[in-house]
């Protein structure tokens, strides 16, 4: 059973890719967020599902957002590394 569902910006490299995994390993549900998604295909591979967000458009972010976590209802944790 997931820990929760997490939301990751900024996955596609450093402290945001550590954590998506990181939430990962010990069983949320992760979604990595990022621009560059051709970046974050390893994390596939551990699980984590791939959002293309740009979080400077903030109308566009939120109906992401809305789409996507119609699937688990809910969000529990924000990494918000983007940027």
């Amino acid at each position: 059973m997931p820990q929760g569902t997490a939301l990751v910006t900024g996955a596609s490299s450093g402290i945001g890719e550590a954590t998506a995994l990181e939430l990962a390993r010990i069983g949320y549900t992760v979604y990595g967020a990022g621009r560059r998604i051709e970046r974050m295909k390893d994390l596939e591979a551990h699980g984590v599902r791939i959002l293309k967000i740009d979080v400077a458009d903030r109308a566009w972010v939120v109906g992401r957002v809305e789409r996507d976590f119609a699937e688990t209802g809910r969000i529990d944790v924000v990494g918000s590394s983007a940027g």
